[in-house]
C-alpha cells in the first residue's frame, strides 16, 4: 500500500495550490469529515453544529475539513456568501478541529472546466491526508446535511466490529422546505425503493449513491485512485469503483439528514429533480423502474452466474429466451469480448467478481432504463 500511497500523491493528488488555513494540533487523526461548500452560509453551521453535538472523545481525534469552492464564472452572490462564510468560520470555535480550504479567491479559484462537487470533495480529501494513517476513516458530507447524535460513535463501531473499507449510512431527508414535503417523500421512496430491489434482483451495486452518506478508508481511497473530479454523479461512480475495489457494507442507522432544498447548479441530483418536479416540468413516479424491467434483471444476472463454462453460443440462446431484445442490449454493451475474459476465471469466487466488475451499476440502471422505456 506504501507503493499505491505514493503512486498517488505523485500523479493524482489534488494542486497543492489548495492548502489548509493552519496546521493542525495533531499529526494523525483516525477520522475525516469532509465538507464541499458553495454559497452554503445559511445551512453549513446547522451541520457543524451537529457535528459538535458528537461524543466528545471521538472528536478529538475527528478533522474536519471545508473547501469553500467557486468557478472561474459565478455570479457575485455566491462570490460573496463565500467570502461570508470563510469569515465567519474564522470566528467560530468547535469541540473538533476545523480546517477550511480556500477554494473561491481570485488565485484559488476552481477552473470552470473541473468546478464542481467531484472535484471540490477531492480537493477536501486531498488537502488532509497526510494528517490520516492507514486505518483512518473518510466520511463524506454535504454542507447542507446534519447528522444524528451516534453518528460518529455508530460508524467506528461498525468498522471496527465488522472490518469494511466502504459503506453508506441510512438517511431521511429533512423537512427544512414546506414547498417539497411531499415531493421529498416520494423521491426518498425512489432511491431506497430502487437500491432494494437492485438488490432483489442479485447485484452488489444495491446501495443508494448519495454523496452525504458516503464512507471509506483511507487505504480504499487511495487504492481506487481517490475522488473522481465528475461535476455531477460524482458518488455514484465514486461508490461504484469502491464495490468492484472491496464492496459497500449498509449500515441501516440512519444517521444523516440531507436538506430537502430545491435550488442547485447541478443538472443531475436531488435538489435539480425537486425543482423541475415544481414547475412541473418532472413527475417523479416516472423515475421508477418498470417490474418487467427489475424481472429481466434477475433472471440475466441468475443466469450469468449459473453458466461458468458455458459456450457463449449457448449462452446467447439463454439469452434470448429471457427477453428477445436482451441479447441486443448485452451485444451493445460488449457481451462477446466481456464474456471471454469473466470466463477465464480460475474459481467460481472469481468469476462472480469478474462478472460484476462487468456488469456494474451503470450496466445495471441501463437495463432497467432500456427495459422501462421498451
Amino acid at each position: 500500500m506504501n507503493h499505491k500511497i505514493q503512486k498517488y500523491k505523485s500523479n493524482k493528488l489534488a494542486d497543492k495550490k489548495w492548502s489548509l488555513n493552519k496546521t493542525p494540533h495533531k499529526p494523525s487523526y483516525d477520522i475525516a469529515i469532509t465538507i464541499p461548500s458553495y454559497a452554503e452560509y445559511d445551512y453549513l453551521f446547522k451541520t457543524l453544529d451537529s457535528i459538535n453535538n458528537q461524543d466528545t472523545d471521538m472528536l478529538k481525534n475527528t478533522l474536519v475539513s471545508i473547501v469553500i469552492n467557486n468557478s472561474n464564472n459565478e455570479k457575485q452572490s455566491v462570490i460573496d456568501n463565500n467570502n461570508k462564510t470563510y469569515e465567519k468560520l474564522l470566528e467560530s470555535t468547535f469541540q473538533f478541529e476545523c480546517l477550511i480550504i480556500d477554494a473561491f479567491t481570485s488565485k484559488k479559484i476552481i477552473n470552470n472546466k473541473y468546478a464542481g462537487v467531484g472535484m471540490a470533495r477531492k480537493i477536501c480529501v486531498d488537502s488532509i491526508l497526510e494528517y490520516l494513517n492507514e486505518d483512518s476513516l473518510i466520511c463524506f458530507l454535504d454542507a447542507d446535511t446534519t447528522i444524528s447524535k451516534k453518528y460518529l460513535s455508530t460508524i467506528y463501531e461498525s468498522y471496527i466490529s465488522k472490518k469494511w473499507n466502504a459503506a453508506t449510512v441510512n438517511f431521511n431527508h429533512q423537512n427544512d422546505e414546506p414547498k417539497t414535503k411531499e415531493l421529498i417523500n416520494t423521491y426518498e421512496n425512489y432511491l431506497k425503493e430502487t437500491a432494494l430491489n437492485i438488490k432483489k434482483s442479485g447485484s452488489p451495486y444495491c446501495y443508494v449513491s448519495l454523496g452525504s452518506t458516503m464512507i471509506c478508508s483511507y487505504n480504499a481511497y487511495i487504492a481506487v485512485g481517490g475522488m473522481n473530479k465528475k461535476k455531477a454523479s460524482e458518488d455514484f461512480y465514486f461508490l461504484q469503483e469502491l464495490e468492484k475495489y472491496c464492496g459497500v457494507t449498509q449500515i441501516k442507522d440512519i444517521l444523516v439528514h440531507p436538506s430537502s432544498r430545491y435550488i442547485s447548479r447541478l443538472y443531475l441530483g436531488t435538489s435539480r429533480r425537486l425543482e423541475k418536479a415544481l414547475k412541473g416540468e418532472l413527475d417523479l413516479s416516472s423515475l421508477y423502474f418498470s417490474e418487467k424491467s427489475y424481472n429481466i434483471l434477475t433472471q440475466w444476472i441468475s443466469l450469468a452466474l449459473d453458466s461458468r463454462s458455458i459456450d457463449l453460443v449457448d449462452m446467447k440462446n439463454k439469452i434470448t429466451n429471457i427477453d428477445k431484445n436482451l441479447l441486443k442490449f448485452l451485444n451493445d454493451i460488449n457481451l462477446d469480448n466481456a464474456w471471454k475474459a469473466i470466463n477465464d476465471a480460475p474459481t467460481n469466487d472469481h468469476f462472480i467478481k469478474q462478472f460484476h466488475r462487468w456488469f456494474d451499476g451503470l450496466c445495471v440502471f441501463k437495463l432497467l432504463k432500456f427495459y422501462t422505456k421498451s
